[in-house]
């Protein structure tokens, strides 16, 4: 069986989930992920899965203004007999050999509701959607089947180690507006550091000479998360499960942010997974006061290696089960 994984390139957390889910599917079916060259050259992944170049240009611009021909973007080529999407819900609009695997559509957080995003969602409905067992959006949840399933890959670390002591400042794809108000934040770090604790930002926020504050360029490798025991982060799915995935406590801030983000803040906290804050400079505040505070650290640690992992596997019985029950059909009748 051909299958294509059709990753946003919305940020980097889609096309990591994508990776995850192909180099499982890749040992039992050919696998294509098609997603921006140039982002998926910032993983790792089995060298048996094709790699083809695609975007859909200013796709939510496209939402924005009310386009219907979304998905003829998806007429590729190349043809395949299951599509996995992440997060192009358009895709369904013609190909009955399509499954979502998104946790939040683009056309609900931008309140687009035409007679297209209607028929779109009158295809998807034929068959499951598979979310995040704890992040897929009400909205997903209240309109569609679901199926939902565990973050993908697995806990990283076996026990919790008391000598991390840095903290990650990750502020995702800032806007033109919020980047000035970030480099002075970034600033302001320098008055008054009386801990020695490290702290990480961006690359594109860092400038050497805040190095000797005990300030670092964030490389984002296993090198720097093995220091991080508190991450302050915009909290889209990728991010949320790269900070989980090692058991590091996650401080949140939302103000000005989507629908997603304030979501994602609130079960976190309903979880007792993070911390929220409207505003960046009191997350870092809380950080700075709660870095030493072990006992606080290692229960964020120990809740973060509770949650269920490895759901890249219950992707891969919900799609065999599908098949089986004729849900999904190859196309031709051909066998799987």
């Amino acid at each position: 069986m051909k299958i294509a994984i059709l990753a946003s390139n919305n940020g980097l957390g889609h096309i990591r989930r994508s990776i995850l889910l192909a180099n499982k599917l890749v040992k039992k079916f050919k696998v294509t992920i098609l997603c921006s060259n140039e982002k998926i050259k910032k993983f790792n992944f089995n060298k048996s899965i094709k790699i083809k170049n695609f975007d859909i240009e200013l796709y939510k611009k496209k939402i924005l203004n009310k386009k219907n021909n979304v998905h003829k973007f998806f007429n590729t080529k190349e043809k395949f007999d299951l599509y996995l999407s992440d997060n192009y819900p358009e895709i369904a609009y013609e190909k009955k050999n399509s499954l979502i695997t998104s946790n939040f559509f683009w056309h609900d957080i931008l309140k687009v509701n035409t007679n297209y995003y209607k028929k779109v969602e009158k295809k998807i409905r034929d068959r499951p959607v598979i979310p995040n067992y704890l992040f897929c959006s009400k909205y997903i949840k209240k309109n569609f089947k679901i199926q939902p399933v565990g973050f993908y890959g697995n806990f990283k670390n076996k026990s919790f180690k008391k000598n991390r002591n840095a903290i990650l400042l990750s502020f995702g794809t800032a806007e033109m507006n919020s980047k000035n108000k970030i480099y002075e934040i970034v600033n302001n770090l320098k008055l008054g550091r009386k801990s020695n604790h490290p702290i990480f930002i961006e690359p594109k926020f860092y400038h050497k000479d805040l190095k000797k504050y005990n300030i670092f360029k964030a490389s984002y490798d296993e090198k720097m998360y093995r220091k991080i025991a508190i991450a302050i982060i915009k909290p889209g799915l990728g991010t949320i499960t790269e900070c989980l995935s090692r058991g590091i406590t996650i401080v949140t801030y939302v103000k000005g942010q989507n629908k997603e983000f304030h979501y994602n803040a609130e079960i976190l906290e309903k979880n007792n997974l993070g911390i929220n804050f409207n505003y960046l400079s009191s997350a870092i505040e809380f950080a700075c006061l709660m870095i030493k505070q072990v006992k606080f650290l290692k229960e964020k640690f120990n809740l973060a290696k509770k949650l269920r992992w490895n759901g890249e596997y219950e992707v891969i019985n919900i799609i065999e089960k599908l098949f089986k029950d004729k849900v999904l059909i190859m196309p031709n009748g051909k066998r799987k």
